[in-house]
């Protein structure tokens, strides 16, 4: 079956000068035309913003051109190079700043003897413990254990530092020569600790003998007195 017939389309009227209408092809050249001035508008003004940005550039201060045009030769951890001008620009220059010397730890006060105290054993035996830290702990060790032939240990040693008197006498006077404790050899120095007060050299006799399991009473710094 066959459809209605088409009717025919009117043919385009002609321009006065008997050309063919053109209107089909002038709106496309004038979009062309505007796309191509935008874009070209739009390259002038990226260039303006540089030019108004470079650094540095005929147009800009004297100062700044003088300013811009040395080159740096200090030292620079950090170079940019400038892609308009070609000169090297330091990003990272040194900075004087006032940096203490290398870190030294606070040097630790000398020991400081106590002349006189309170005459207890729990007294004497604090005092003790602190002379016995800042004086014999280093030979003879925390523990009173000492360091095996090197050092005589105090724990378990009330038969060696016997009595009061002879203790004192130890501390007091220093002790070399060959020893034996606790079936153990020694030959080493102890330095005499004749700086100490009466009061010190009774506390940390009476810390020794109190200590590690040792129970051998207190020494009266009196005792000391009559020692020296």
């Amino acid at each position: 079956m066959r459809g209605r017939p088409r009717s025919p389309r009117s043919p385009q009227p002609a321009l006065p000068d008997g050309s063919a209408h053109r209107g089909s092809h002038i709106v496309p050249s004038i979009v062309s035309a505007l796309t191509a001035n935008r874009q070209r508008l739009l390259l002038l003004a990226v260039a303006l913003a540089a030019t108004a940005c470079g650094r540095p550039y005929a147009h800009d201060p004297v100062s700044i051109n003088a300013r811009y045009a040395l080159k740096y030769t200090e030292k620079c951890s950090a170079w940019l190079r400038s892609p308009r001008t070609g000169y090297m620009y330091c990003s990272s220059p040194p900075v004087a700043v006032d940096v203490p010397g290398a870190f030294q730890p606070p040097e630790a006060e000398p020991f400081k003897t106590q002349e006189t105290g309170e005459v207890t054993e729990a007294a004497l035996k604090a005092r003790g413990e602190v002379v016995y830290a800042n004086i014999c702990q280093t030979c003879h060790q925390a523990d009173g254990k000492g360091l095996p032939g090197t050092y005589p240990p105090l724990a378990g040693s009330g038969s060696f530092y016997g009595d009061p008197e002879h203790h004192v006498g130890i501390i007091v006077n220093g002790l070399s020569g060959a020893i034996t404790v606790q079936g153990q050899a020694f030959n080493n120095a102890m330095p005499s600790q004749a700086a100490l007060s009466d009061y010190d050299v009774a506390a940390v006799a009476t810390f020794e003998r109190l200590s590690w399991g040792n129970a051998d009473g207190m020494v009266d710094p009196a005792i000391v007195a009559s020692v020296r």
